[in-house]
């Protein structure tokens, strides 16, 4: 398994450039590939959202790389089928997909899906500004580049949902939901009661007038 993450920064570093760069050392990866992250800044408009799901590094640990590349290369498949077949934004997009399918397949898949499964709670749906995703996707680049990636960490305990404002919203629903029946039943309790009420009230006015 070892051998396989060595090997991952190595093979990166061989899609980044057409020379070989993997010397048993891993360096920073500066290539007119990585650059093209800039001419995809320039061509989407700046204020475009661009949907990705993803797991911060405070939380994923050393696991960051890992945990991230699948649903970040998804994110950029959905992003690709935006543009037409021909579109110089589409080919761009599809170098990094490569890159990143690439990497993930240097990794074992049974303990990838196992460590996805393990963080599954932790993953956030996000929508970031077209600048901020390919910065994203170049740190995320960078960092496997390093060959520091793996599966040795473990997950932080999930949140329990009645600790966040959804989860409090939910549970006010699931109260409300509870108590319904319960008022309903009540309701003609209450008209059975103030009936009565008004009938002892009225015998006794009829009563006292008699007399």
């Amino acid at each position: 398994m070892r051998k396989k993450i060595l090997k991952a920064p190595c093979l990166l570093l061989s899609l980044f450039t057409s020379l070989n760069l993997c010397s048993g050392k891993f360096g920073t990866p500066i290539t007119d590939d990585v650059s093209k992250l800039s001419l995809l800044k320039q061509n989407i408009p700046s204020d475009y959202e661009i949907p990705v799901s993803y797991i911060p590094k405070e939380v994923a640990g050393t696991c960051w790389v890992v945990l991230n590349i699948y649903p970040l290369e998804q994110s950029l498949r959905k992003l690709a089928n935006m543009f037409g077949t021909i579109s110089s934004n589409k080919e761009n997009i599809v170098v990094f997909i490569a890159m990143l399918k690439s990497l993930r397949f240097t990794f074992d898949h049974e303990e990838l899906e196992t460590a996805m499964q393990l963080f599954q709670c932790h993953y956030q749906e996000g929508r970031l500004t077209s600048g901020l995703y390919f910065d994203y996707i170049k740190d995320v680049l960078h960092a496997a580049s390093k060959g520091t990636s793996g599966f040795s960490c473990k997950p932080p305990p999930c949140l329990n949902s009645q600790q966040i404002p959804g989860g409090q919203r939910e549970g006010r629903k699931y109260n409300w939901s509870n108590r319904y029946p319960l008022l309903l039943a009540l309701i003609p309790f209450t008209a059975c009661v103030v009936i009565i009420v008004w009938l002892v009230k009225s015998r006794k006015a009829i009563t006292s007038l008699q007399h």
